[in-house]
């Protein structure tokens, strides 16, 4: 997974007098620390790729933000403040993403979280980001992050290693399929892409697998040397990714395998509108729905938490058209219970001081004993008002965040249907994954 400076921003929802009142005078609920909220706008930056060869990545996450945004805004907002969404382009490039995150930090003091900081430049602008002392949600799957000393850090995904393990587990346990033996790689060469390799290729060869690996440099016009000696090796299955270049690798892999599709199993970044209608333009939708198989973390898509994330998600499409292509990417649920639980986490302790809210965000998210479950912003206000402990269990559903502050979930295996639509097909079971994290060597 992958982050610029250009901006687009959301205008605030209106807001009543009486409830900026109310809001201003009861804002620290229960356990807060005091120093007040303060006032004027606050800024959710979304550090992410917005251009170059992982450009799709970007609009996920400023989704998440113009969908989470009105949750709170039309609801007091924080303490009286509005929260509005700005786009940093980091081209998925650590040269150009740390000036990007570097200038986000330092021209915006009103930063209350930020969202991105993919697999690609997470390295660079991570620590940026900590030492300004603002909490991130990261969709970063580099295993550095597994137990970072980064304070201000949040994962709320699993690390890409489990991704590659859990497309072992369609090869090993996956229904209505014949044996698969020969499995090719096909990843970017660029440094988040190829995290999923290693881990993959040390699983595969415990169960017995040839595999072999094809990196591809993203974003080329063509790829017919690099299909033409992956096809030489004659696999069974693909495993790949390959943000931005699906289309056009697999269309060609189509074209020079004499019209037949090698079946291919994707990353959850694979659950993209944008990764299914650059490949069914290819390879065409029946053959993608054929051979396509991929993996992601469990969902339910419902909820009142998941209805008030696709009703706001629905109205961003006034601002953002193809928002509400991203009802069902897992990446967008997540960052916005993260900005929801930032906001919460603020509230709580009536400050607007990070060093004082960020804690707060774990307590939020996990929860302590006796603590009052909340699914929407407002249903947090009401119950921090009262006086009560919470837990914000959002559109992506529970968090369980360990000391490093990454929150781990379980897989489902899934496939597309017609329309673009996951269609999920079975969750691995514990026994399952602990085989695959044994296999890989975890």
């Amino acid at each position: 997974m992958k982050i610029f400076h250009g901006r687009s921003q959301i205008g605030p929802a209106t807001l009543a007098l009486g409830a900026a009142v109310l809001l201003a005078a009861c804002g620290g609920g229960s356990g807060t620390t005091g120093g007040g909220l303060g006032s004027g706008d606050l800024l959710v930056g979304v550090l992410a790729p917005f251009s170059g060869p992982d450009a799709n990545l970007g609009p996920a996450y400023y989704a998440a933000c113009l969908a989470a945004a009105p949750s709170i805004n039309n609801n007091g907002g924080v303490g009286g403040r509005h929260v509005t969404c700005n786009k940093f382009d980091t081209r998925g490039e650590p040269a150009d993403a740390a000036p990007a995150a570097s200038q986000m930090v330092a021209g915006n003091s009103n930063l209350m979280a930020v969202v991105g900081c993919t697999s690609d430049e997470a390295s660079a602008v991570a620590p940026i980001v900590d030492r300004a002392k603002i909490p991130m949600f990261c969709m970063t799957g580099q295993s550095e992050f597994d137990k970072t000393n980064l304070p201000y850090f949040h994962r709320l995904v699993p690390a890409d290693i489990y991704d590659a393990y859990a497309m072992v587990g369609w090869v090993q346990f996956g229904p209505d399929h014949p044996s698969w033996n020969k499995v090719a790689l096909v990843f970017g060469d660029d440094i988040g892409s190829q995290t999923f390799v290693q881990p993959a290729t040390n699983a595969l060869q415990h169960f017995g697998k040839t595999v072999k690996n094809f990196p591809i440099h993203l974003g080329a016009s063509s790829f017919r040397t690099e299909v033409t000696t992956m096809l030489a090796f004659q696999p069974d299955v693909i495993f790949t990714e390959a943000l931005g270049s699906a289309g056009t690798y697999l269309g060609e892999v189509k074209e020079l395998n004499n019209g037949k599709v090698i079946p291919f199993i994707g990353t959850s970044a694979t659950i993209d509108p944008q990764w299914f209608k650059d490949v069914s333009g290819t390879v065409g939708v029946n053959d993608l729905v054929s051979n396509y198989r991929g993996v992601d973390l469990k969902y339910t898509f419902s909820g009142p938490a998941y209805d008030e994330f696709i009703t706001n998600l629905n109205a961003a499409a006034s601002t953002f058209p193809d928002a509400p292509k991203y009802k069902q990417r897992g990446s967008t649920l997540h960052l916005y219970d993260g900005i929801i639980m930032t906001a919460l986490a603020m509230v709580a302790t009536n400050s607007k001081d990070p060093a004082v809210y960020n804690p707060k965000i774990k307590e939020i998210a996990d929860g302590t004993s006796g603590a009052t479950v909340v699914h929407t912003y407002k249903e947090g206000l009401d119950a921090i008002h009262a006086g009560k402990s919470i837990r914000f269990v959002g559109a992506g559903g529970e968090n369980n965040f360990d000391q490093y502050n990454n929150s781990q979930s379980g897989y489902i295996l899934v496939k597309y249907d017609a329309s673009g639509g996951e269609v999920p097909v079975m969750e691995l079971t514990p026994d399952q994954t602990k085989q695959l994290s044994n296999a890989g060597g975890i």
